[in-house]
């Protein structure tokens, strides 16, 4: 993480999404926050989408809570599985409406703070990192933030984990001593949607198991629409091979 000011700063707004990655950048942006004497200004957004797992708000606030970070807590105006629905299919890498819809609520919520006639510096802090993708491989550490620029107010997008890799997260949250989301102690190698079209076989097992209602919900909409979860792969498909699954890397057990 750069030794960034967030001195100049009206507002830093750190999005949560209960996981990992989240978790070491709160536990990051608050360190250098606290040094900084702006702790004050730092909170927690997180857009809770209906599709999580059942426990990753409790998860969230108490990650904020014990950093003497407020939450806040944003709903999108439709829930992912309700728009689903009501577009009749999943989405996929070119149709990702679950990540819009996420990121719309936040952004709602960071315009009623500040609007654009008030004089305002804003810094939006998300935690993707480069080794998760060839996407975010190619992503900037720090950025204004076009979409949320205008009149007066001024955003700046901030990574500030972006280089970080896999070993380095757990060794952050071990040494925070703070709690961590129970899925990656079911084995999750990544924390979103209880039922994402991007995770592995057994985070979609376990996702299932902990969102029994979801799982009805979607495995309902492939059998009325005939459009499969992901591309050529039915959810059903994916969960009667269980047995078959290749685990994902249990992440807290294979680092030392």
């Amino acid at each position: 993480m750069s030794d960034l000011d967030l001195t100049p700063y009206n507002l830093i707004a750190l999005s949560t999404s209960g996981g990992k990655d989240s978790e070491v950048t709160m536990i990051k942006v608050a360190e250098a926050a606290r040094k900084q004497g702006v702790l004050q200004r730092v909170i927690a957004i997180h857009s809770a989408t209906g599709a999580e797992w059942s426990c990753t708000e409790d998860i969230a606030s108490k990650i904020a809570k014990l950093l003497n970070i407020p939450l806040y807590v944003v709903h999108p105006k439709w829930t992912i599985p309700d728009y689903i629905e009501h577009r009749l299919r999943f989405p996929d890498m070119r149709r990702r409406f679950c990540t819009s819809l996420k990121t719309s609520a936040i952004d709602k919520l960071l315009r009623k703070f500040f609007p654009a006639t008030a004089p305002s510096k804003i810094l939006s802090v998300t935690g993707e990192r480069r080794e998760e993708s060839s996407h975010r491989a190619k992503l900037s550490e720090f950025e204004p933030c076009t979409r949320l620029t205008a009149g007066q107010r001024q955003v700046f997008h901030y990574r500030p984990i972006l280089d970080y890799e896999l070993g380095e997260v757990w060794e952050t949250i071990r040494k925070s001593e703070l709690l961590h989301h129970p899925a990656y102690d079911m084995g999750n190698e990544r924390l979103s949607c209880a039922l994402c079209i991007f995770a592995c076989n057994r985070d979609l097992w376990n996702g299932a198991r902990d969102r029994p209602d979801l799982k009805e919900r979607y495995l309902r909409l492939e059998e009325q629409t005939g459009f499969t979860f992901r591309h050529k792969e039915s959810l059903k498909q994916i969960l009667a091979g269980e047995k078959e699954m290749e685990p994902c890397p249990f992440q807290m057990k294979k680092q030392k």
